[in-house]
């Protein structure tokens, strides 16, 4: 049995002259190739989504505030404890990168980051570590450990538009 033509009528090659292309109708002024999109172009199109994780709820709203002014999509936490839960359970299954505070209660964002390197499910995911603290040797032991990067702040726009292309 033979496959199903496609909906789109094929567009002549360069080669082949209008009359000798599988159609029988010439082009006409205006008409448009038509391409359909692939998964993979509606993958592109859909929002990135980052998880913030801090817990001061001012550095939360500023972060989350100039993510979404750069067209992600933000969800915020107050601990690396709850965000590991909400990743561990897959109930964040689409996030694109994890954007957290280093000094935090209960879990630091150094251990979120070891955890998430650690997990067959979530090591792919990248890692950015904030500080307001200026610490050389925290610093190398984050990017040592899988960091993406480690942003001091109070985080700019700029360095989120430095993050972009890391986004996946």
């Amino acid at each position: 049995m033979a496959a199903a033509a496609p909906c789109l009528a094929p567009v002549p090659s360069p080669s082949q002259s209008p009359a000798t292309s599988p159609t029988a109708a010439s082009p006409k002024a205006g008409d448009r190739k038509v391409v359909p999109l692939t998964a993979a172009d509606e993958v592109e199109l859909e929002e990135k989504h980052v998880l913030a994780v801090d817990d001061s709820s001012v550095d939360r709203a500023v972060i989350a505030k100039i993510l979404r002014s750069s067209k992600y999509r933000v969800t915020t936490v107050d601990s690396a404890t709850r965000a590991l839960e909400l990743l561990a359970l897959g109930l964040l299954p689409d996030v694109n990168m994890i954007i957290t505070d280093y000094w935090m209660p209960g879990m630091t964002g150094y251990e979120l980051l070891k955890h998430v390197k650690e997990s067959s499910k979530l090591k792919e995911i990248p890692v950015v570590i904030m500080s307001s603290e200026n610490v050389p040797n925290r610093i190398s032991r984050c990017l040592e450990e899988g960091a993406e990067d480690f942003l001091l702040k109070p985080v700019r726009p700029s360095d989120v538009s430095r993050l972009c292309s890391r986004i996946r």
